[in-house]
């Protein structure tokens, strides 16, 4: 689902625009009136995943991308990571209910500029947008402190048992190593889209990685994942 406003091609130099990415409407709904609040920001365009929001990001070259964590088809990290690679210019701030260390960490790595908690205020959200407009990372004063201390004691895959892969995560890196969609393995394993891409963000933070094939190609040069198993793990 991809929705554009009747004047997204505007231009107005004075406006920051946003797209929104969260796949439930009402989510995106009242973002999306908080936002309109504010004069000077604007919703340019919605999508209810990362896969569709990519040409819609291509042809509104929004100031800023609002996107969900968790998402069918292709979630916010893997989104995070593709804008940030392909339009670095273009600001990206994480939208979740999440504040583990893991989530903290993928994000950081996927290249985000800010993270906001669904419990945010309007005023917060507003802040942030401006924020990460004027260069400044911005994230949610409830997880600041997480912040500092996942910056100053980077994790280190192979320290420990809790800092490598849950044998959940690499039962799924298991299976996109064989080509599954998120949606693939949620109807294998009995688990929705969403917790597919929550056990892939924890994993890609625990291998300090941002990519599907880059953690399963970590997984597997660490032993973790037999890529010749007939079950993979």
């Amino acid at each position: 689902m991809v929705e554009k406003s009747s004047d997204s091609n505007s231009q107005s130099g004075s406006i920051i625009r946003v797209v929104l990415i969260d796949d439930h409407p009402l989510i995106r709904a009242g973002i999306r009136n908080i936002i309109e609040r504010a004069e000077h920001i604007k919703v340019v365009g919605e999508s209810d995943n990362g896969y569709d929001a990519i040409p819609v990001v291509i042809d509104l070259k929004p100031d800023v991308v609002l996107v969900d964590i968790e998402m069918p088809v292709m979630g916010g990290i893997d989104f995070s990571v593709w804008l940030h690679q392909n339009h670095p210019h273009i600001k990206i701030i994480i939208l979740s209910s999440y504040d583990d260390d893991a989530y903290i960490r993928a994000t950081l790595r996927a290249g985000a500029n800010g993270y906001l908690l669904k419990n945010s205020t309007p005023k917060q959200i507003i802040h942030t947008i401006e924020e990460v407009v004027a260069d400044h990372s911005s994230f949610d004063p409830d997880i600041t402190e997480k912040i500092v201390h996942l910056l100053t004691s980077p994790n280190k895959p192979g320290n420990s048992p809790e800092q490598l892969p849950s044998k959940r995560e690499l039962e799924i890196l298991a299976l996109v190593a064989k080509g599954y969609t998120n949606n693939d393995i949620g109807k294998k394993l009995h688990i929705s889209s969403r917790t597919v891409q929550g056990h892939l963000s924890k994993a890609f933070s625990k291998l300090e990685v941002n990519t599907r094939t880059e953690a399963v190609t970590k997984a597997a040069s660490l032993k973790l994942l037999d890529l010749e198993s007939s079950d993979g793990v």
